[in-house]
């Protein structure tokens, strides 16, 4: 993300010792504001999806309880995103996160953003159809494999966060 810099800042960047610091810093705060905005089209996602389920209750209730626990797949994904390590280990730590690590972690979370993007056009469709009472299983079914890629993404992300991958 580009951001202006104080002088401040600036001299932060330059600093030796503090340079490095700065910089795992900024790829920290990238990736929270890249999460945040994730959650966000999560929710979204989520809502159209309760409202389906809401609507669907009245025509076909098995329907409707499926739509309603894909919403919770939903929301767990979302929370797993929400509250995802952010590349911070102790000093004294074995692992050490260092800025090969931190921009993998933001690459990583980059990958999410075209997938979630999915997850919430298909949500999206879901409740349209669910209007009129046309919700095809199919629909469904790609939403929880595009929930599946989430997962695997968040996977990979920890790995890449405790040295493993």
């Amino acid at each position: 993300m580009s951001k202006r810099f104080t002088w401040l800042e600036k001299l932060e960047l330059i600093l030796p010792g503090f340079s490095g610091y700065k910089k795992r810093e900024l790829v920290r705060e990238d990736d929270r504001l890249l999460r945040g905005y994730l959650v966000k089209l999560l929710t979204d996602a989520k809502n159209y999806l309760e409202e389906a389920a809401s609507i669907m209750s009245e025509y076909d209730f098995t329907l409707a309880k499926k739509i309603n626990t894909l919403a919770s797949n939903v929301r767990l994904a979302s929370d797993k995103l929400r509250f995802a390590e952010s590349g911070y280990a102790p000093h004294y730590n074995i692992v050490k996160v260092d800025l090969p690590n931190l921009e993998e972690m933001k690459r990583l979370d980059e990958e999410l953003v075209s997938i979630v993007n999915e997850i919430l056009n298909l949500s999206k469709s879901v409740k349209e159809a669910a209007s009129v009472s046309t919700v095809k299983v199919e629909l469904l079914n790609k939403i929880g494999e595009y929930l599946s890629k989430v997962d695997d993404i968040m996977g990979r992300r920890i790995k890449v966060l405790r040295g493993v991958g």
